[in-house]
């Protein structure tokens, strides 16, 4: 885990009145998770709403051109709630990212820290919600 990637994405996106609590959740294993139950059951009282854009459906063959197009570098620091992907880089190529996509589970892509993610909400009836996450 990088606390130090993970803290700019927290103190970026996150409302300040839950940022500390949100950063103590990440620092401890088992309270990891909280932060995707938080992002999937409040999202709108959890984010920033000034830095975030909600999206519709986008192919991972559109969303990686669209977060170069913003800036991003090939690799990305991965928050899942699937723990063998999270708190790991990976390159936005990567067969990872597609899973991440398509396996139904809340996770956060943080291209740039603090200035550029991509977050994916649990897939329950339909499709997930889609936010690029951009300061």
């Amino acid at each position: 885990m990088d606390i130090n990637h993970e803290e700019k994405i927290i103190r970026s996106f996150i409302e300040k009145r839950l940022q500390d609590r949100v950063l103590f959740e990440l620092s401890k294993q088992k309270y990891r998770e909280k932060l995707y139950w938080r992002l999937t059951n409040y999202f709108e009282t959890t984010v920033n709403q000034r830095y975030i854009q909600k999206m519709e459906f986008i192919d991972i063959t559109k969303l990686v051109p669209l977060l170069k197009s913003e800036g991003a570098t090939n690799d990305c620091y991965v928050l899942s709630y699937d723990q063998d992907y999270d708190g790991k880089y990976y390159s936005l190529n990567d067969d990872v990212i597609k899973k991440l996509i398509c396996n139904g589970m809340p996770f956060i892509i943080s291209c740039i820290p603090g200035k550029l993610a991509y977050f994916q909400g649990e897939r329950e009836l339909g499709e997930p919600v889609r936010y690029l996450f951009k300061k």
